[in-house]
């Protein structure tokens, strides 16, 4: 089988295999290696890790909310990839079947973990995801004490935390659209909802998004 990606934990991007095979250049680049990688190229099979491995894992990560289980997930992805590959039919794009891939088995461990009873899944060791998780009064009291001279960095930080708190489908929305680009038909392909139904509930979530960014927006303009 083809080598996998090495995930390490220190780092939020997955460490890819080296000494790739030139990409094939254009449109259809990503298909062409798709079927080279069916034929049993392991090389083009390490290039479409090369190519998906951060993305795959930021989607993961931003869903799931837990870098561990992020990582993990991303490799299942990509053994599920190495073994459904033969049955790619190029009717989408390959990524648009990745994120798919994607974002049903971030669907499948959400349920996984609840049914565990495994309450937030915020990663409580890691600032960067715990910020707000875990004190129910957090965010009010963050309000109250914004710096007048809070930098963009740390509005950036606030936006991780509020798009932690959308429920789990508009938080999925913002992330392949704002986060991802992807368009909008590629979404409804990736959640299997209808072409309204994702550019609507996409603008109810960026509203809330916008409604709770405004106070943090204001002190960095003023």
């Amino acid at each position: 089988m083809a080598r996998l990606m090495t995930v390490k934990s220190a780092t939020p991007v997955p460490a890819m295999a080296a000494a790739l095979q030139p990409l094939p250049a254009g449109e259809g680049a990503e298909e062409a290696l798709a079927l080279r990688a069916a034929q049993g190229d392991t090389g083009a099979f390490d290039a479409l890790v090369t190519l998906f491995g951060g993305r795959v894992f930021a989607v993961a990560f931003r869903i799931l909310q837990d870098r561990a289980e992020a990582e993990d997930l991303s490799q299942e992805v990509f053994v599920a990839l190495y073994h459904s590959l033969s049955s790619f039919r190029g009717e989408s794009k390959l990524s648009t079947w990745i994120y798919k891939i994607t974002r049903n088995r971030c669907l499948n461990r959400l349920k996984f973990l609840k049914r565990r009873h495994v309450g937030t899944l915020a990663d409580i060791d890691d600032p960067a995801v715990a910020r707000g998780a875990v004190d129910p009064d957090a965010e009010a009291r963050g309000h109250k004490r914004a710096d007048q001279r809070m930098q963009q960095g740390d509005v950036s930080r606030v936006l991780e935390e509020h798009l932690r708190a959308l429920p789990e489908e508009q938080r999925t929305l913002v992330i392949l659209r704002d986060l991802e680009d992807l368009s909008y038909e590629e979404i409804a392909e990736v959640t299997g909802l209808p072409l309204g139904t994702v550019k609507s509930r996409l603008h109810r979530a960026r509203a809330e998004l916008a409604e709770k960014l405004a106070p943090y927006l204001d002190d960095v303009a003023t």
